[in-house]
């Protein structure tokens, strides 16, 4: 590591840039595996910066969480929401995590989902978060069910058991891309998923 790395950056550096940066050393590392230098070495931050600005290590998770969702839900909201019609938005959708799900580029997996894995059988703060992000999600989904319900487009039933289960068949795909499985079978499923949605 370069001496200038343990320099940080200057008293104005962003907070968000700096979120971000560490954002990509949890995903790599995991919480526990992101290690102080590591995360000096990512953002760029000297310790004293990174302490000053976020606390100690798990604040700094945090923000980048806070970050990694709000894109992530901001995505889904104005894919749901384009002109046409809710299935094909819907199917829309759905290929966007394929295809970050599959082939190498899926073993990286979802932020989320690892550190709720990793995290939130013992951390309260970490169950709350994630899980207002797949909520959050949900209802996402749940809105634009009941606009296709109410379009024609979809049979009628419990709209929230539907986006329940269109969440819960998301983030199975990301389990499963961090074993390798090919962007076809991601595609499959859905395809499958659209299927019992109808």
């Amino acid at each position: 590591m370069t001496k200038s790395a343990y320099l940080g950056r200057p008293r104005q550096f962003d907070l968000q840039d700096a979120a971000r940066d560490a954002m990509n050393v949890f995903w790599d590392r995991g919480y526990e595996g992101a290690s102080l230098p590591d995360l000096i070495q990512g953002t760029g931050l000297s310790r004293g910066s990174l302490y000053k600005a976020f606390g100690d290590k798990k604040g700094l998770l945090l923000a980048a969480l806070e970050i990694y969702m709000a894109e992530g839900l901001k995505t889904t909201a104005d894919i749901l929401s384009q002109p046409g019609t809710v299935k094909d938005a819907i199917r829309q959708s759905l290929p966007r995590h394929a295809y970050a799900c599959a082939d190498e580029a899926g073993k990286r997996g979802c932020l989320v989902v690892a550190v709720a894995s990793e995290m939130a059988a013992h951390d309260p703060e970490i169950a709350r978060l994630t899980g207002r992000m797949f909520r959050r999600t949900q209802q996402l989904y749940a809105s634009a069910v009941i606009r296709g319900q109410a379009a024609g487009e979809f049979k009628e039933g419990d709209e929230q058991a539907k986006a329940r289960f269109l969440v819960g068949h998301i983030q199975g795909m990301r389990v499963l891309g961090k074993t390798g499985v090919s962007r076809a079978d991601m595609i499959a499923l859905v395809d499958t998923a659209l299927i019992i949605l109808s």
